[in-house]
């Protein structure tokens, strides 16, 4: 049995370790601990002010992909443990659900993360061209990440959907000895707190949704998926 869960218990470490290390690393970045930005004055027009803050972007950018690289990572390993947990759901029609479920978060996830990452790493590695248009390529470039990061925005959204989903299901379809009812209501638990984070975050200014959202995918995810991870040898497969 033990060689039977080794993949994946070490599919959900991984997963619990990259979430957690990017939740911090994200949330480092929206408190601006490694850089701060400029102070620009309200008379700067676009350019001038797209230009004031680049250094501020640059010095932040390889703590900005190494945050992306960790989600990569984290939602790379969670495509991978969709058939595992939908087989801990055991023959119930609805650990199609599950499945589905976890595969689009996955799926969604790296898509936003992979386009970030693709994106501003462009517009870090050459900023503007020798052909004397500085000024409208620096405009340009702002509206083009700034659509960027507006698409990768709600991709993330639909991420956090679908995997509340997951985890709403995961509560609800494994029950199998070894796992106390604690580790059911850590799911659910992670599942509200990622639905309340992204409202917050749409409709709140401030950081109150981001925190909410980093208790979901920075404490109640990874303590989920270690819980389970250090129980899978006591589970019986018969039962679910």
């Amino acid at each position: 049995m033990a060689a039977r869960w080794s993949v994946t218990r070490a599919l959900l470490w991984i997963f619990a370790i990259s979430a957690f290390i990017g939740t911090l690393l994200g949330l480092v970045l929206g408190l601006d601990l490694v850089a701060h930005p400029p102070d620009i004055p309200d008379t700067v027009d676009l350019p001038g002010r797209l230009e004031a803050i680049r250094p501020y972007l640059e010095a932040r950018w390889p703590l900005d992909l190494a945050t992306n690289l960790a989600a990569i990572v984290a939602f790379g390993a969670l495509a991978l443990l969709a058939d595992p947990l939908a087989a801990l759901a055991g023959s119930d029609d609805r650990a199609g659900l599950l499945r589905v479920s976890i595969i689009v978060s996955a799926v969604l996830a790296l898509a936003g993360a992979l386009i970030y990452v693709g994106a501003t790493r462009v517009t870090i590695d050459q900023a503007y061209c020798d052909c004397g248009f500085k000024t409208e390529e620096s405009i340009s470039q702002f509206w083009a990440i700034s659509i960027i990061q507006g698409a990768t925005d709600w991709l993330s959204h639909g991420s956090s959907v679908f995997a509340a989903i997951a985890l709403v299901a995961a509560g609800s379809l494994i029950r199998r000895r070894g796992l106390p009812p604690s580790w059911r209501w850590l799911a659910w638990a992670g599942a509200l707190a990622l639905i309340v984070g992204m409202v917050l975050g749409e409709v709140v200014d401030g950081p109150i949704g981001d925190l909410v959202s980093a208790a979901a995918t920075g404490i109640l995810l990874p303590v989920w998926a270690l819980m389970l991870a250090v129980r899978l040898d006591r589970l019986d497969p018969a039962e679910g």
